[in-house]
């Protein structure tokens, strides 16, 4: 099974943006401006002391479905220098850039999946606290996906 869970938005504004798609789109949110610490974010900016602050909307039908449907604003900061030092080797935290998250039944086989396709992995497999594994890739034209396998598919 596949679905596709949620677009990551990296934002200059992130309390602009939130308000627009709240407004514009009727979005719910379900938190708003947390500090990312511990995360694959983190882990994709390693050598960059950067601040990352999340805001996740979801639709209507999201909240109705109790998942999907879910925008994922992100407003990274970090030393100009940095960014643009690193700016060929890693775009994921720049304004405009986005990744697509998919839930997915087999994190360690879709993986192999996108490596046969040309595709590469960036970060480890990381394990979540609510159990879920997670990792950051790209597909052949350097797309960002975020692979998540939920603990909650498991039996």
């Amino acid at each position: 099974m596949i679905q596709l869970r949620h677009i990551g938005l990296y934002v200059e504004n992130l309390d602009k943006e939130t308000e627009f798609y709240k407004s514009v789109f009727h979005m719910y949110p379900i938190c708003e401006k947390i500090k990312q610490a511990d995360t694959l974010l983190i882990d994709l900016l390693k050598h960059v002391n950067a601040s990352i602050l999340v805001t996740k909307l979801i639709t209507d039908q999201g909240k109705k479905n109790g998942m999907d449907d879910m925008l994922e604003l992100i407003q990274v900061t970090a030393p100009t220098q940095c960014m643009v030092k690193n700016i060929s080797k890693m775009n994921i935290y720049t304004p405009r850039c986005l990744h697509l998250g998919f839930g997915i039944d087999n994190i360690e086989e879709t993986i192999d999946k996108i490596l046969l396709r040309n595709g590469k992995q960036y970060t480890a497999i990381h394990l979540m606290e609510n159990g879920n594994k997670c990792c950051f890739c790209k597909d052949p034209e350097e797309n960002w996906l975020e692979l998540i396998e939920s603990c909650n598919n498991k039996t």
